[in-house]
């Protein structure tokens, strides 16, 4: 499938290969699962001593098409993919007993559109295991990762697994991570976009593989005081025995993340356009288009607006992740009366004089949060 930036192609395996036609670029083998057994808990990543991982690259798909239309294609595979069913027996090996997982991927994209979607469906029916998804990148001289954080785009290195001085230990090689992980070359990058996983690997590996974590089914072990917890077998919340649907999306770029503003995308395919149908009422709206505010600076982000604690006025908190500092104008539906600056625990620090009747200009120097508290005159009429 292919529209005028992207094409397509499902594997046998079940994984598939992306072209963008404007990069003249292809990821190839794009989204195998591996599987292994886990031995931790909530808080450690553990693998047994002896253990298997398991990977879908070896597997045969059964794959077909839905919704191909001029507007939106879909491509779905289906494998069944070789795991362990109880995982880790005691802490230094698995007990050997295999069965199967059948996974279901759905690979969507849209006429106009810069990324495919993807969307992951199983049936998890079995304890301790860790299961992630793998996307190799080809980006043999990328040197980072960056990955959406609090307040800011987190740039970390790659470590390579022990026993060097410099190296990591392998269950601590994942990180956290919000929204999106990007890597780049320099002239190239790819931006994986999500709306709930939480952690992340880059493989010091030719392929610079990128992994997100899927499900790290653990037992239920509480911590109840230091150094000391309790084990409660016959509870199976950490096991996340369920079915389980996930979505990302997949978007290859020119440049760096903040190049193709990789987190304005990752913010916008968290918080849909959403429809709503009304009835018919009285007044009056313009014909183009009518917000509360607007922020005319895509590379400053959206963090909150919301009343202030102890005053009827309300506050708005933006913050810059990028290395450079911004300006950004801001435009309310309504007259300001007045406006100020304020600091986290939302004292005013300075009032905003430098203003129109609805509208302000803000400077946010780089990786800064900035707070304002506006009092709004009497409602308008749009």
């Amino acid at each position: 499938m292919e529209n005028e930036f992207l094409s397509v192609k499902m594997n046998p395996n079940g994984t598939f290969d992306l072209t963008d036609k404007v990069l003249n670029r292809t990821f190839a083998g794009l989204n195998y699962y591996e599987d292994r057994a886990e031995a931790g808990n909530y808080w450690i990543n553990k693998r047994p001593m002896y253990h298997e991982t398991h990977s879908s690259q070896g597997c045969a798909s059964k794959t077909w098409s839905t919704d191909a239309g001029p507007l939106v294609t879909t491509l779905v595979s289906e494998i069944n993919l070789a795991m362990p069913e109880t995982g880790g027996n005691g802490n230094y090996k698995d007990d050997g007993r295999r069965r199967e997982l059948l996974i279901r991927t759905s690979v969507t994209l849209k006429a106009g559109q810069r990324h495919v979607d993807v969307n992951v469906q199983f049936d998890n029916k079995y304890e301790n295991h860790y299961l992630r998804v793998m996307f190799p990148t080809g980006m043999k001289s990328a040197v980072c990762a960056n990955a959406g954080g609090h307040f800011n785009v987190d740039q970390r290195g790659f470590k390579s697994q022990g026993p060097t001085r410099d190296a990591t230990w392998p269950d601590m090689a994942t990180l956290p991570h919000n929204n999106f992980v990007d890597i780049d070359d320099g002239e190239i990058g790819i931006g994986f976009i999500n709306d709930g996983l939480t952690e992340y690997e880059v493989l010091d590996n030719d392929e610079r593989t990128v992994s997100l974590s899927l499900l790290r089914s653990v037992k239920n072990w509480i911590c109840t005081e230091t150094r000391v917890g309790s084990s409660f077998p016959s509870q199976k919340g950490g096991q996340a025995i369920r079915f389980h649907s996930f979505n990302y999306a997949i978007r290859p770029h020119r440049g760096t993340w903040q190049d193709d503003k990789i987190d304005f995308e990752a913010e916008k395919f968290n918080v849909p356009n959403r429809l709503v149908q009304t009835r018919r009422k009285e007044g009056v709206l313009s014909g183009d288009r009518v917000s509360l505010f607007s922020i005319q600076n895509t590379a400053v982000r959206f963090s909150a607006l919301k009343k202030c604690e102890d005053r009827g006025t309300f506050l708005l908190r933006l913050y810059n992740p990028t290395d450079h500092n911004q300006k950004c104008v801001i435009q309310f539906l309504n007259p300001i009366s007045r406006a100020w600056l304020t600091n986290l625990n939302e004292d005013r620090v300075e009032e905003i004089v430098d203003r129109e009747s609805n509208k302000m200009s803000i400077d946010i120097n780089f990786k800064k949060i900035v707070s304002i508290e506006v009092e709004v005159a009497e409602c308008a009429t749009p």
